[in-house]
């Protein structure tokens, strides 16, 4: 199978909003829980942008096995190493919001990326529920507004802040997503005083 065909499948549109909304669900009723998976997931993606980056730049003769070889790499570091996962979860999740607020004043992002990464580290129970929570939140209201407004993967790719722009303004959508933020935190903390409980 070549890569063309791979990405065709990939960025199929009943794909795309099935896998947002599969992981919408999951991230935000039980992405504390399975943080460790989570964690792991997120390193494969890291992985794949890495390993991108060096068959553009350096290793050009096995693009497939360069990539791969990264990404399992780093899932496996993700995996096995928590705070790891909780630095570059809290990280990333605060370089979106500095980048989607102030998208103009980039330094901020960082600013933010950094504050989360180690807000997360210290606070890791309470600051992983509610990003999961507003990730997964995100994800499920995204998917509803792409299959409501006919939109594409590669029109949310292409500007990004202007779909969530037009999706947070949509007094429904809006609506949508507070309603699974809110019910996702509070599923998932009582999900963990559930297992406290147990483990007491």
């Amino acid at each position: 199978m070549q890569l063309d065909q791979v990405a065709e499948i990939l960025t199929n549109q009943p794909v795309v909003l099935g896998s947002l909304v599969t992981v919408g669900l999951i991230m935000c009723f039980v992405g504390y829980r399975i943080f460790n998976l989570y964690s792991a997931a997120m390193g494969f993606l890291v992985g794949l942008v890495v390993g991108i980056y060096f068959v553009m730049d350096f290793f050009k003769e096995y693009p497939l096995l360069v990539i791969l070889a990264t990404a399992i790499g780093t899932t496996i570091v993700f995996g096995l190493v928590y705070e790891i996962g909780l630095v570059i979860t809290g990280a990333a999740f605060g370089y979106f919001v500095g980048l989607y607020v102030l998208p103009h004043y980039s330094i901020y992002a960082y600013i933010l990326a950094l504050l989360f990464g180690l807000v997360n580290l210290f606070l890791e129970r309470a600051v992983t529920v509610v990003i999961t929570t507003v990730i997964g939140a995100s994800f499920v209201t995204l998917a509803t507004f792409m299959a409501v407004n006919g939109l594409h993967i590669y029109d949310v790719l292409g500007d990004p802040k202007t779909t969530f722009d037009a999706l947070f303004s949509n007094t429904f959508m809006l609506l949508l997503w507070l309603s699974l933020m809110i019910t996702g935190i509070i599923t998932q903390l009582a999900v963990y005083k559930g297992e406290k409980k147990e483990e007491a």
